[in-house]
């Protein structure tokens, strides 16, 4: 069993090694085989039987599928495979250059969540973080220098800040516990950067305004979704239990105010800008899911996992957006965008309540009303779109049924969880059994 947890590894290797190969002149046949390897590593990883299988590697240091990181290769798979569904109508070119920088960048990834040393896992993450900045087609390096020097700025940053955290972290004894606060104050500033809260957030507007599409999804979805979990993994180890409460605060009102000013971001970005406004949503959102994890509450941790799965899915629609036109555009956009709101009737819903409803009470009323009116904000943001139409480039429009057909049944699948979440809910809320949540 320990010897499938290195094909989580090898797969994604794999695909890289193949698409690289196949190049620009057989682009369609990468990109079939990248569907497989995202949908085989899903599979791969719903088998509860790999939980917490271990495999010892060099120096006593070895992968172990923890349920954290169990939930965050899924993730990673889901928000692959959407990635590459996106870049179906692409140039030859653009989709030879992506596809083997975003497969190694899984493969790292992966790596960092599986890995048993925390050190070691933030440095291959860091590593993983930075392909996306060498993965530029010719055509588009100019223009996008700018952008792309200062996530890599961004990321030389970070780095250096979590790794002198752990190391503090690991020094830390009964007799010195003001250690934690050092840790802290070097943690929260890397974590929010990477994660893009306010008001760390305006490198992802950067990306946005001057990289190709397809960074910006790659980086948001694959590399963001990878943080939370790296996040959730530091929060979780054996290591470092006295991190727990001292974060409480810190995530509550930092993603209140994430949740609060993203929304009201996003509400008054500019009409004739597509992507801005949608760069915001995610970081309103993310406010949302650090508030749930400082909630404490096993049922606020569920409500994560399920607001983590809709995200992606979310992530997927809104990749999907420009390569259809009219209604399903809109369509798109809108159910996107109010999936990230925790829009009642939706897959954010079910995850929305459950952290507003188990934030506790007293000064963590204040962060309900802010997680509240965030998500009412981002709702008007959908209504507002949804009335002027977002503009899209109509040169990658797919005329065929297959790209509507797509965008369809996702919006009928957010649905469908929204309504019924306990279809989902078993696979992804077991990754919080045995956490550090401790009140009811």
């Amino acid at each position: 069993m320990s010897g499938l947890l290195l094909l989580l590894v090898g797969v994604p290797l794999a695909a890289a090694a193949i698409t690289y190969y196949l190049g620009a002149r057989r682009s369609s046949l990468a990109l079939r085989v990248s569907i497989l390897a995202a949908v085989a590593l899903v599979v791969l990883t719903m088998s509860r039987a790999m939980v917490d299988v271990r495999l010892d590697l060099l120096a006593e240091r070895g992968l172990l599928l923890s349920p954290v990181a169990q939930l965050g290769v899924q993730l990673l798979a889901l928000a692959m495979l959407g990635l590459v569904l996106s870049l179906e109508d692409e140039e030859p070119e653009l989709v030879a250059g992506w596809l083997p920088v975003a497969w190694l960048s899984v493969a790292g990834l992966t790596v960092a969540l599986m890995i048993t040393s925390l050190p070691l896992a933030v440095i291959a993450f860091f590593g993983a973080a930075m392909l996306w900045a060498f993965g530029l087609p010719d055509s588009s390096r100019r223009r996008s220098s700018g952008p792309v020097m200062r996530y890599v700025a961004l990321l030389a940053l970070a780095m250096p800040l979590l790794m002198i955290a752990f190391l503090f972290a690991e020094e830390r004894t009964t007799a010195t516990p003001q250690i934690e606060w050092i840790t802290l104050a070097l943690a929260v500033p890397a974590f929010g950067l990477l994660l893009g809260v306010i008001p760390l957030h305006a490198w992802t507007l950067t990306l946005a305004s001057g990289t190709p599409r397809a960074m910006l999804f790659g980086v948001i979805g694959l590399v963001q979704t990878a943080g939370f979990a790296l996040l959730l993994r530091a929060l979780t180890t054996s290591a470092y239990p006295w991190l727990v409460e001292p974060s409480r605060g810190l995530l509550i009102g930092g993603g209140a105010i994430s949740m609060l000013v993203g929304g009201w971001l996003a509400l008054s970005a500019r009409m004739d800008d597509p992507d801005d406004f949608l760069v915001l949503a995610f970081v309103a959102n993310t406010g949302l899911l650090l508030a749930g994890l400082g909630a404490h509450s096993a049922a606020a941790g569920a409500g994560v996992a399920l607001l983590l799965f809709a995200r992606v899915l979310a992530l997927v629609l809104l990749a999907m957006a420009p390569r259809v036109a009219g209604t399903r555009r809109r369509i798109a956009y809108a159910f996107g965008i109010l999936t990230l709101a925790g829009t009642p009737g939706l897959a954010g819903f079910p995850g929305l309540w459950l952290i507003v409803t188990h934030l506790g009470s007293g000064r963590t009323s204040l962060a309900q009303v802010a997680l509240l009116a965030g998500s009412a904000m981002l709702f008007a943001t959908a209504v507002r779109r949804w009335r002027a139409d977002v503009p899209g480039d109509e040169s990658h429009v797919d005329t065929g049924p297959g790209a509507g057909r797509i965008v369809l049944v996702l919006a009928v699948l957010l649905v469908v969880l929204g309504l019924a979440p306990q279809i989902i809910a078993p696979a992804f809320t077991g990754a919080m059994r045995g956490m550090y949540f401790v009140y009811p």
